[in-house]
């Protein structure tokens, strides 16, 4: 981490000199047949990476809401290059706001050194230690949670809880024991 801390990202500033934050670009919806030379990670090592369990949880519920209805991710990219990777992602509080990520890897490796840079458009985009939950829910989908039988919806069990068996929760307003 300390090693990392004062390195400019260099990825950022590649996507500054080549217009990418601005081009127009044509991306399109991802699968998870696509980009199979993504190195797999294990979420023992996506916790290294993401420096903490914290990010990694924000990465599991962005993914979340990334899913729709039919389990499908609305994740936009372009692979132009061999190695890096070119995203576009929904922001999760404003509706009209889409960033722009970058992603740099090396093809078909195994752990985090296969995941060389990254950058992103929002403010926290530009790290080189840890990243910002764009880029952590690109990686851990791509890395990790599309090998998994099932997406995990953090909150799904509450929304489901009271649908089961049209149980209605009655509470009384006079009961201690509610």
């Amino acid at each position: 981490m300390r090693a990392k801390r004062d390195i400019e990202n260099s990825l950022a500033t590649e996507a500054d000199e080549k217009g990418w934050w601005r081009k127009k670009l044509m991306f399109q919806s991802i699968s998870s047949n696509d980009i199979l030379d993504f190195p797999e990670i294990t979420e023992r090592d996506l916790n290294i990476l993401f420096t903490g369990s914290y990010q990694l949880s924000q990465a599991v519920s962005y993914l979340a809401e990334m899913v729709d209805k039919d389990d499908k991710v609305n994740l936009q990219f372009l692979k132009d290059q061999t190695n890096v990777l070119k995203l576009q992602v929904q922001s999760r509080h404003i509706s009209r706001k889409i960033y722009r990520c970058f992603i740099k890897y090396k093809p078909n490796s195994v752990g985090i050194s296969g995941l060389l840079q990254y950058a992103c458009d929002c403010a926290n985009g530009r790290r080189t230690v840890g990243c910002c939950s764009h880029i952590a829910a690109i990686v851990y989908y791509l890395a990790h949670a599309r090998y998994l039988s099932k997406l995990l919806k953090p909150a799904e069990i509450l929304s489901k809880m009271f649908q089961q068996d049209n149980i209605i929760p009655v509470i009384e307003e006079d009961s201690d024991e509610d």
